[in-house]
């Protein structure tokens, strides 16, 4: 029978409605409920595997981040796919626009997200999902050994999520992730729409044009 450790990593607060979605695993015989606050993801979601690896009981960690509100019969949807590494879907803010946090590795090994989900709803393969929404049996986390996760800056600037991290590891070891279409989260963010537009306005005219 699955004993699953539910990890809600948050570096501040929980929106709302994933503190609502966390009452109502709370009341699950089966669940362990863990928020993680004030703490980066990666030292938050790393903690939580040693939890998960402490305990002979624990089957799967269950992770939803803290602006994440999967539905309600989720974690049953993910358990019934029966699979290593199970994710729901949810919508992420690029600078190139929404994307959702599924992502295939391209010809140079570089993970590019999905920017539609295909119209099946038949259970598919990627190479990456987000953590956000994310099922992970034990053994995953005995096969691929620490730092699980790893948030890392690179000289150039740029950066690996700490999601990205576990997942290179995972598909080195031949393990992908099966993304459970039927599992829409809402996302929630606090943007500034006017830094969306803002490529639309038209700066002053040079005189001589």
């Amino acid at each position: 029978m699955a004993r699953i450790l539910a990890g809600f990593p948050t570096a501040g607060g929980m929106h709302e409605m994933t503190s609502a979605f966390m009452a109502c695993l709370a009341r699950r015989a089966d669940v362990l409920p863990m928020p993680v606050t004030g703490r980066p993801h990666d030292f938050a979601r790393n903690g939580l595997v040693r939890i998960l690896l402490a305990s002979a009981e624990l089957t799967h960690l269950f992770m939803v981040d803290s602006d994440t509100e999967p539905p309600l019969d989720s974690l049953e949807m993910l358990l019934a796919l029966d699979a290593p590494l199970v994710c729901g879907c949810y919508p992420v803010l690029m600078g190139a626009g929404l994307r959702w946090a599924i992502a295939n590795k391209d010809g140079d090994g570089r993970y590019r997200l999905l920017e539609r989900l295909d119209s099946t709803t038949e259970p598919f393969e990627a190479d990456a999902g987000g953590a956000g929404c994310l099922l992970i049996r034990r053994d995953v986390f005995e096969m691929v050994k620490w730092p699980w996760f790893r948030w890392v800056e690179h000289r150039d600037g740029g950066q690996m999520s700490e999601d990205i991290y576990l997942f290179r590891k995972c598909n080195k070891a031949g393990l992908r992730v099966v993304v459970e279409p039927g599992v829409i989260c809402n996302h929630y963010k606090t943007i500034n729409l006017t830094a969306l537009l803002r490529t639309q306005i038209s700066g002053p005219k040079n005189k001589d044009d």
